[in-house]
């Protein structure tokens, strides 16, 4: 059992390693020569502190960009140290990351070109003398204006930056959320380590034959890549040592002053969270109501409890359910202050980053809804999303609809920033029941995704939708649905309940009847294309998030200390056998998964007499 044991370590040892491989040799190197040329005025070059690029590298970087069409290009160092490549890659696809134009950036923080109109627009200031983990921010974020990246061997010298390791993975925004960067990658380097001390413990002469194995795969790792870190030969002979060493290096450096600024923000945030939190979250609540707001009824039966799964912030909520017509809502609701108390850090704020590497990653979603309009009708002129954040929606849905105008409307600053991004063509700030009366007849198309459930009045919303869209103007609508059976099961840890942000949730049957009230036909719907994904596994996900996956809550009552980590380290542990069962579970519900979708989406078009 024990040399079992040790052979299938070193198998999966072997097949991460040629993973990781397979990565290192998607990089491309920079020619080593380039002929002279004008200095390209349309880039500019952002290095870290101690990082010179020479000329001829910048040229090279210059023209790759040109020849490529890049809006971003990261200079990864041909001798960069071991642990710094491995960081990277073992987050990076290259080859997806070079053909996925949504993501975040991504890079080894010495050096990046970017188009000096997108640094202009991201509002960065100091482009020289940057700390690792300042320009790993910068990296992250330049890509949302740019689009189009790739990462590049160069000829520049590589920095150990070791001491910047932690703020540098998170401000590189590598995972969700960020602050599990660290820890997911420690303690798998930990677990490998491990499991060769105990083979050589189970085992010994196997297990000493799978520590050499060890030492020799970073060897394997860099065989035949354009990398060639400077310590590569120094790591592989003392591994056993390197790797304890890098560790408590990692663990013990001293805080970065990226990290410091984030800190403070935090604590800041902590003070407020503190106060109104001390005041009691009950006042958030109002009055419980006695009728449906979409039908009138009195026959109402509570439905569901939940709790904030998105955040962890404290309260309980009641969805209740019509008895005639089926409708769910929030009852009571949330007042105004409520909802502000809520959303405040989702979106914008400390969770901007979070939101938006969320929001990057949805593109096949925002593709199939485009797609399912470009099937129906003639690609449409204009187009008017309503509650469209900064923009995701529309940057993508161009690549569907290229000579379509997309404008975007939302209640927050969100939308501003997707106009400086280019992703919306105008931006409208403010409330569609407000703003309707003066969008009448501009456009062909208004698309409403997930925003029906988060208003006050959703039929109010229909009523100004149908006003301002011309006859024979479609309008196409995305919601999750509260008659999935998923919901049943898990009740208040089904994430589409969403609490408190989703204060109605609306059957099919009721959207299309009001639809049609309102003199729309609906041409098309979609359930299973619709889907955001595996129930099971978000609902695991979203409880391992409550149990405080994230330390920096500045909601938490106090500041992170040695009990809080310790907290994160048992909730990681728990992680893997719940994320376990629940993906087993998801594969034991496929049946019904295909019949039973978690969202909908349905297009009407308004009728012409």
């Amino acid at each position: 059992m024990a040399v079992a044991l040790v052979v299938l370590v070193a198998v999966c040892m072997t097949a991460n390693a040629l993973r990781l491989r397979a990565r290192l040799r998607a990089l491309l190197p920079l020619p080593a020569h380039v002929a002279p040329m004008d200095p390209d005025q349309d880039y500019v070059l952002l290095t870290a502190r101690d990082v010179h690029v020479p000329p001829h590298v910048a040229r090279a970087a210059e023209r790759h960009a040109r020849e490529n069409g890049l809006g971003l290009v990261d200079l990864l160092p041909r001798d960069l140290p071991v642990d710094d490549v491995l960081d990277l890659v073992r987050h990076t696809d290259v080859e997806s990351y070079r053909a996925d134009t949504f993501g975040m950036g991504r890079g080894a923080c010495h050096a990046v070109l970017a188009r000096r109109d997108a640094v202009s627009a991201a509002g960065i200031g100091e482009v020289s003398g940057l700390d690792p983990d300042e320009l790993g921010a910068a990296t992250a974020r330049l890509r949302l204006y740019t689009g189009s990246a790739d990462i590049v061997v160069a000829r520049i010298e590589g920095h150990d930056q070791i001491a910047f390791r932690r703020a540098r993975m998170r401000a590189l925004a590598l995972v969700i959320p960020q602050t599990l960067a660290l820890p997911q990658t420690l303690l798998a380097m930990a677990a490998g380590y491990l499991l060769v001390v105990g083979s050589v413990a189970l085992a010994p002469v196997m297990g000493a034959l799978l520590a050499v194995w060890y030492c020799a795969v970073p060897w394997l790792v860099f065989a035949g890549t354009p990398v060639r870190p400077g310590n590569l030969r120094r790591v592989c002979l003392l591994r056993p040592i390197h790797v304890p060493v890098s560790l408590v290096r990692t663990l013990t450096a001293p805080r970065t002053r990226w990290e410091r600024d984030l800190l403070a923000r935090r604590e800041e945030a902590r003070t407020w969270y503190r106060a109104e939190i001390e005041r009691g979250v009950g006042r958030f609540v109002g009055p419980r109501a006695e009728e449906c707001p979409w039908c009138g009824s009195r026959r109402l039966r509570k439905h569901v409890t939940a709790r904030d799964i998105l955040q962890g912030k404290p309260g309980r909520f009641t969805l209740e359910r019509c008895g005639d017509c089926g409708h769910v809502f929030q009852n009571p609701r949330v007042t105004a202050e409520g909802l502000a108390f809520y959303y405040k850090d989702v979106y914008d704020g400390l969770g901007d980053v979070l939101a938006e590497r969320i929001f990057s990653s949805n593109t096949s979603w925002y593709l199939a809804r485009a797609a399912m309009v470009s099937r129906a009708t003639r690609r449409p002129r204009s187009w008017l999303d309503v509650g469209t954040g900064k923009g995701h929606f529309c940057r993508a849905a161009r690549t569907v609809l290229p000579g379509t105008r997309f404008d975007g409307l939302d209640f927050g600053a969100a939308v501003e920033e997707g106009g400086r991004r280019g992703w919306v063509d105008h931006a409208y700030r403010g409330e569609f029941l407000v703003l309707a009366p003066d969008l009448a007849g501009r456009y062909d198309v208004i698309s409403m995704h997930h925003y029906l459930e988060h208003t006050n009045d959703p039929l109010a919303e229909l009523d100004a939708a149908a006003k301002v869209l011309p006859p024979g103007g479609h309008l196409l609508i995305e919601l999750p649905d509260p008659e999935s059976w998923f919901g049943g099961v898990l009740r208040g840890f089904w994430v589409p309940w969403l609490a408190p942000q989703h204060l109605h949730m609306i059957p099919l049957g009721n959207l299309r009847n009001a639809l049609e009230q309102r003199g729309l036909e609906v041409v098309a719907e979609e359930r299973r294309e619709a889907d955001q994904g595996p129930d099971f596994v978000a609902s695991a996900a979203a409880v391992v998030n409550r149990l405080g996956l994230d330390v920096d809550r500045p909601w938490w009552p106090r500041v992170p200390g040695v009990r809080e980590y310790a907290g994160v380290l048992g909730t990681i542990a728990l992680a893997a056998p719940l994320m376990g069962a629940a993906v087993l579970l998801d594969l034991l519900t496929v049946p019904i998964a295909r019949r039973n979708s978690n969202a909908y989406r349905v297009l009407a078009r308004k009728n012409l007499g």
